[in-house]
């Protein structure tokens, strides 16, 4: 098997991996400072306490402070990515033993089939993640809470 057949995707996987995480991080810090900055200019409105726990009794106030701890205390959408990472890369895997038989040459076949091996493994290893994670989210009372019907 030749080596740029390995090393060339194998690198373009590396970047675009590294890229996607520094987009991705960005694009939170971003989205947690607006929130920061929106939460600390409706606190300075409230000048006194009882103005302050009125608001945080409302509805308004509610919702407000519910959405500060959202993304902490709601587990679904990190359990449904894992899922949905999982399936993906098993059907992936899958699809590279099949695309496998396509090829006459044995070291293209053996590459194909370890691939795909390797990236059903993965896939395979999302499911479990998201099923344990579900478990013991279930079993702690964290999908019962807000939104959450599962």
């Amino acid at each position: 098997m030749q080596p740029e057949f390995v090393v060339v995707p194998t690198i373009f996987g590396a970047i675009c991996f590294i890229v996607w995480t520094i987009t991705t991080n960005i694009r939170r810090s971003k989205v947690a400072h607006a929130v920061a900055d929106l939460h600390a200019k409706v606190l300075e409105k409230c000048s006194a306490n009882q103005e302050l726990m009125g608001y945080v009794q409302s509805d308004a106030g509610r919702r407000f402070m519910e959405s500060a701890t959202d993304s902490q205390a709601n587990p679904t959408s990190r359990i449904l990515n894992a899922v949905q990472a999982g399936v993906i890369l098993s059907l992936l895997g899958g699809a590279s033993i099949i695309a496998s038989n396509t090829h006459h040459d044995i070291d293209a076949r053996e590459f194909f089939v370890t691939l795909g091996w390797l990236v059903m493994a993965v896939g395979l290893g999302f499911l479990v993640s998201a099923g344990v994670s579900f478990g013991l989210c279930k079993s702690w009372g964290l999908l019962n809470r807000g939104d959450a019907r599962i």
